[in-house]
């Protein structure tokens, strides 16, 4: 029986040493993880050309360089409203489209203004695509920015001289709101907006300050 016994104990013993030694691996898996999660680097440029994972510039020194000049970078990066009054009457959500009779997603912002009014680009980029009269949407404005953004502009009309490839600036005007038409005619004149990130539609209210232009 004693012999039984000490086999029962050397078994007991192995299998709490066993279960410690999980237990520690797990433990010290958990601190790499957070460690490495929380030294992550994550990158946004700014004016002054530094990043949000640590205090000095490309070049080693401080952030403050108020002797050095440096190139304001924003203009690629900051969006302004497409319209110079934000009336929004339609917001990225679910709703009731009244030309088409039905409930569905609204995957844009709706900004009511007279036909005529510029339309500017929000922030710098390229001319990727010009649809024009098409039945539902009007005529649609794409275009491609830094980090797979890209901001849709419907129901204008074009700018006279605007081509596919051309680039543009933070504020270029590149149409002027058309006369209603298309799925949304009886909301009356107004620009439908909208933002995609790597080919899906995103809020436009996560890029624009409501209160700028």
């Amino acid at each position: 029986m004693s012999q039984e016994k000490n086999n029962k104990k050397k078994l007991l013993t192995y299998y709490l040493i066993l279960g410690a030694c999980i237990l520690l691996i797990a433990a010290v898996t958990v601190t790499v993880v957070f460690a490495v999660r929380n030294n992550g680097n994550s990158f946004e440029i700014d004016n002054g050309g530094t990043t949000d994972d640590g205090n000095q510039d490309e070049d080693g020194d401080d952030e403050d360089d108020d002797d050095q000049p440096t190139d304001d970078v924003s203009s690629a990066y900051e969006f302004i409203a497409p319209v110079s009054v934000m009336d929004v009457i339609n917001d990225y959500t679910f709703y009731y489209n009244k030309t088409l009779d039905c409930y569905h997603y609204h995957t844009g912002l709706d900004m009511a203004a007279e036909a005529g009014t510029e339309v500017v680009a929000c922030v710098d980029g390229t001319v990727e695509s010009i649809n024009v009269g098409d039945l539902l949407d009007g005529t649609k404005v794409v275009l491609s920015h830094a980090d797979g953004v890209k901001t849709s502009y419907y129901f204008i009309d074009a700018a006279e001289g605007l081509e596919v490839g051309d680039t543009v600036k933070r504020g270029d005007v590149i149409g002027t709101v058309a006369e209603p038409a298309g799925s949304e005619y009886k909301e009356g004149a107004h620009l439908h907006f909208e933002v995609s990130k790597n080919g899906e539609t995103v809020d436009p209210n996560e890029y624009l300050d409501i209160s700028e232009k």
